[in-house]
């Protein structure tokens, strides 16, 4: 039986051979293109948690909290999921009146305890049920959506506290409609994805930012300023100062946060929380003009990173992040 030029093994076969085998990888790897695998790396831990339930007010600090798709979640307090608005509707924050810093939170049960100098405490329900008569709309940014209106008790009492009329106070109750971060208008491109949810907060579901940050700014400072002044939810331990700047996505747990853009700054960081009241020298937004403008951003100084989730889970203080840098 004559043999074929393979089984005689001649050079001319052996690199026909080699040639239609090169030919087959290049068209695999042309149809089904490797997928360049995610490299995470330790980079931190988480050195505390905090929830920021009504905008603007007085945050809580707690030692778990389970990371939804809208933000970091404390029992029934949900991050950025109460609002104070004018009578049109429009959200009021610290830009405009410093003192909503001294109004605290507490839970108590079912309810909800605010707390504020100079006023007795009033109880609101933490949870209440979406009714034809309760329904009402709220303003944040460029998005207006449908909230449970708190109801005249607590409007009165906002109002006396800040000794203006008109205000209301607005619930983001879970079977409303959330805002979508990719709707946003930025200055740069909006990296955000269709899907990526939030309640009342300004830009994104979530915040971070290290300590390492917060005192490299403090060296700069004649009078150091706290964490709270820029009410970050995850607030990261044994990392550089600014190392967050390069983390494209996290991991701490089963949850998986991916980053956005950073959080640019504004005269909100001037407030003292324990006062009510801004720095008269602007600070520490001044010092933070000096060394924290970065391009794309503007005029405004970064500090922190706007962060959307992407798998949900539970987290506590002490631990381990892994991260991809960019």
């Amino acid at each position: 039986m004559a043999m074929s030029v393979l089984d005689r093994g001649s050079p001319a076969a052996l690199f026909a051979a080699v040639a239609a085998g090169a030919a087959m990888k290049y068209a695999a790897g042309f149809m089904f293109p490797k997928q360049k695998k995610e490299e995470y790396r330790y980079v931190g831990k988480v050195g505390s948690i905090w929830v920021y339930p009504f905008k603007s007010f007085k945050g809580v600090n707690v030692q778990n909290a389970d990371c939804t798709s809208v933000g970091i979640q404390w029992r029934s307090f949900g991050d950025r999921q109460w609002a104070v608005s004018t009578a049109d509707g429009v959200y009021l924050t610290q830009r405009q009146v410093p003192k909503m810093a001294l109004i605290e939170p507490v839970l108590d049960g079912d309810n909800i305890m605010l707390k504020a100098p100079g006023m007795e405490p009033i109880s609101l329900q933490a949870d209440p049920p979406v009714t034809d008569s309760n329904i009402s709309k709220v303003t944040v940014k460029a998005d207006t959506i449908r909230s449970v209106d708190m109801g005249d008790a607590v409007a009165d009492w906002l109002c006396r506290y800040f000794d203006r009329t008109g205000l209301r106070l607005h619930y983001s109750a879970p079977n409303l409609e959330k805002r979508d971060a990719s709707n946003a208008k930025k200055l740069w491109q909006n990296p955000a994805k269709p899907g990526d949810m939030l309640a009342l907060a300004d830009n994104c579901g979530y915040m971070v930012v290290s300590n390492a940050s917060l005192a490299d700014l403090n060296t700069r400072l004649e009078t150091p300023v706290p964490i709270t002044n820029f009410r970050a939810n995850i607030i990261v331990d044994d990392c550089s100062a600014f190392a967050e700047d390069s983390w494209s996505s996290i991991r701490i747990g089963d949850v998986q946060l991916r980053a956005l853009d950073a959080c640019t700054r504004c005269i909100f960081v001037t407030v003292d929380q324990s006062k009510g009241v801004k720095d008269k020298n602007e600070e520490p937004l001044k010092t933070l003009k000096t060394y924290r403008l970065r391009d794309p951003y503007g005029p405004k100084p970064c500090f922190g990173v706007n962060f959307t989730m992407d798998k949900c889970g539970h987290v506590k203080v002490g631990d381990p992040i892994y991260a991809t840098v960019s």
